[in-house]
């Protein structure tokens, strides 16, 4: 089977816009290779090249320790340093995708070299620098001391031998893990002072051995970087371990448009924590469709704030929201008709204040929206029940009236998904469980709904 999409990761220095491999110091002889064009023309699928470090930040975004957050910084810590930046939910590559090379910052007036740069972050902090910081280390010895455990047999010194020297308490070895981390930690703090991202994921070397650069790393940090900017972010291991590499070339793939995304990958994008429920979001959709289809309408409640995302979605289906929706009904004079826009109808259970008021006085406040149900259903239309816990008494009354008269159900709530949850034909349960962020994983989801069942109707934006 022709794969959907393909993904390449790869060090630099590249060309992702033109999909070139220009030279890099790891693949000797790779000299200006057209890769995305060869692999394109091999396979028939779209391919999309990518800087390692970027590739990595979407990878550990999508599916590791950055997944959830919007503002996310990775720090590759290998054989060098770079670095991925997630701003504001998107990928930030800079004006010529060089964004992100951090390992050029000078740290230090003097120290090891890297990024071809004395006291640079990469000299510091690299699989290379910490061997220099550690054959430094060995010069300082004075003639007849014992050799430190780092040295390899051969007399060569590497980061490798440094973190096992370190573990088993070789006073040399940490201290050059010591002087690592706390250059780590200023570096950090100039990342968090400028870019105030959520976490700061860091691979590869930090991941196998963030203990040994920890102290040093907080106490530069404390003294450094903003109190209000630290406070608020996350430093941490990276999570997907040595198939980093892989689960790269598939974010690659997936997150930068190589795979020609739907609308519901690009929300997932947007909101990773959305992943769990990409299958009931769909089926939503598919539902809510096929009852314009069949002539129905769309019935949403809620209390609250969910009151208001009822209006909302009303609002949204009832006019244009992404596309002009131009009116054909030739039943309509002409000068009036250029001014109306197609409707999906739509009622907000919870707009009638009159009757809702009369009912709650006169009947049963807990059978108000399933009196309104039983007035309005058809068995073509839907019902789009919103509780944020669940188990709001008139939601789950109405849902239950709507279900009687053959209405499919819906439901919009928070883990778990209550009582709305068990009986509704769909579920949306999105992964959160105090209020105000379930209400804020209900809006893009319902304007996912709302700008899909308009495609489908009034064609692409």
């Amino acid at each position: 089977r022709k794969p959907d999409a393909i993904g390449i990761s790869c060090g630099g220095p590249l060309d992702t816009k033109r999909g070139v491999i220009m030279s890099p110091p790891n693949l000797p002889g790779w000299d200006n290779i057209e890769i995305v064009r060869i692999i394109e023309a091999h396979y028939g699928a779209p391919t999309k090249l990518q800087n390692d470090a970027n590739a990595c930040a979407l990878a550990e975004w999508k599916f590791g320790a950055g997944k959830g957050c919007s503002n996310m910084v990775f720090l590759t810590f290998g054989t060098g340093l770079g670095a991925g930046l997630i701003l504001d939910g998107k990928l930030y590559e800079g004006t010529n995708g060089n964004a992100g090379e951090v390992g050029h910052i000078r740290l230090s007036e003097d120290g090891p070299v890297g990024f071809g740069k004395a006291g640079s972050f990469e000299g510091f902090c690299s699989g290379g620098g910490i061997a220099k910081l550690g054959l430094q280390k060995l010069g300082e010895i004075a003639e007849g001391e014992q050799a430190p455990a780092y040295l390899d047999g051969d007399g060569t010194v590497s980061a490798v031998s440094l973190a096992k020297a370190a573990k088993e308490g070789d006073t040399a070895a940490l201290e050059v893990y010591h002087a690592s981390g706390k250059m780590l930690g200023r570096g950090l703090s100039l990342i968090i002072d400028v870019l105030n991202p959520e976490r700061i994921v860091i691979g590869s070397i930090y991941a196998r051995s963030g203990e040994l650069f920890a102290d040093a790393m907080e106490k530069e940090l404390e003294k450094e970087a903003l109190s209000v900017s630290r406070e608020v972010c996350r430093i941490l291991p990276a999570a997907l371990g040595e198939q980093i590499g892989d689960y790269a070339a598939i974010a690659t793939a997936v997150g930068s448009g190589a795979a020609n995304n739907t609308p519901l990958d690009e929300l997932i994008c947007r909101y990773p924590a959305l992943e769990v429920c990409r299958d009931s979001i769909e089926a939503a959709a598919k539902t809510i469709i096929q009852s314009y289809e069949a002539d129905g309408k769309l019935l949403v409640c809620g209390n609250g704030g969910s009151a208001a995302d009822a209006d909302h979605i009303v609002g949204e289906l009832m006019k244009s929201f992404k596309i002009k929706r131009k009116v054909t009904d030739e039943r309509i004079p002409e000068e009036l008709r250029s001014a109306l826009e197609g409707a999906l109808p739509a009622i907000c259970l919870n707009s009638h204040s009159a009757l809702s008021s009369a009912y709650h006085n006169d009947v049963d406040p807990a059978m108000t929206y399933a009196q309104l149900t039983y007035g309005y259903a058809k068995a073509c239309d839907v019902f789009i029940g919103i509780s944020t816990s669940g188990n709001a008494k008139n939601v789950t009354n109405a849902m239950r009236v709507a279900r009687a008269m053959g209405v499919k159900t819906i439901a919009l709530s928070g883990k778990g998904g209550g009582k709305i949850g068990q009986i509704a034909d769909v579920t949306i349960c999105v992964p959160e469980s105090e209020t105000y962020k379930i209400q804020e994983l209900h809006l893009p989801v319902y304007h996912y709904l709302c700008a899909e069942v308009e495609r489908h109707f009034y064609g692409k934006a």
